[in-house]
């Protein structure tokens, strides 16, 4: 797996974990809000000064080129997305 797939499954683990649930259960596909090859072109460009921020249903998400996550605001931990890590 690349950074850039990783950056992609990070974002679906980070929207589960905020939700509660476990990322197969999310009542929808990441792709079929945001282009999913845009987040990875993104993150596979040497330029890390980047910021995306796309809607998926009930939220506002945020990535950049740092690794940064944020739902609705809040940070959420690339490293480990279990519901309990949310940083305030």
């Amino acid at each position: 797996m690349t950074r850039t797939d990783d950056l992609v499954i990070d974002v679906v683990r980070a929207l589960a974990a905020f939700e509660g649930v476990e990322p197969h259960e999310l009542p929808y596909s990441l792709h079929n809000h945001v282009a999913t090859d845009a987040i990875r072109s993104l993150a596979d460009s040497d330029d890390d000064r980047w910021e995306l921020t796309f809607d998926v249903p009930d939220h506002v998400v945020t990535v950049n080129g740092s690794g940064e996550i944020r739902i609705d605001g809040d940070l959420i931990r690339r490293s480990d997305t279990r519901r309990s890590d949310r940083v305030s």
